[in-house]
């Protein structure tokens, strides 16, 4: 699993309880759950927001994955495939690149919500991944 960012991980640690990020992730390293949940605004928004590295910022690119709904739309949308095996689909682009896209999509996620909801969709995390 890619490594969280420490900051993003500090602000999500701040809000469970028992319990910390890593250790959850550690836990599910071959299926991490999160739901999406964006606005319509936000699915509007350039995958250049995820803050990407190059090869998945461009691998994507190339694949027409130009905005996040292009992206969520594009990979999770097939019950019987992991965002993660659709995502292994497009040319060039391996398992840490996979991961660094799905885990910068969930880290994005988070720092858009208002702070009242952060709490509450870190318990759901936390109990999707139990």
């Amino acid at each position: 699993m890619v490594s969280l960012d420490r900051d993003v991980m500090n602000e999500m640690n701040k809000y469970l309880d028992g319990i910390t990020m890593e250790e959850i992730l550690i836990r599910n390293t071959k299926m991490f759950h999160y739901q999406v949940m964006f606005t319509s605004d936000q699915m509007k928004q350039d995958i250049e927001v995820l803050d990407l590295r190059p090869r998945a910022y461009n691998c994507l690119r190339r694949s027409g994955f130009n905005t996040i709904s292009n992206l969520v739309n594009g990979v999770y949308t097939k019950e019987t495939e992991t965002s993660k095996r659709q995502l292994l689909k497009i040319r060039n682009l391996g398992r840490n690149t996979a991961e660094e896209i799905l885990m910068k999509l969930f880290y994005y996620q988070f720092q858009i919500l208002p702070e009242e909801k952060k709490k509450e969709y870190l318990l759901e995390v936390q109990q999707l991944n139990q």
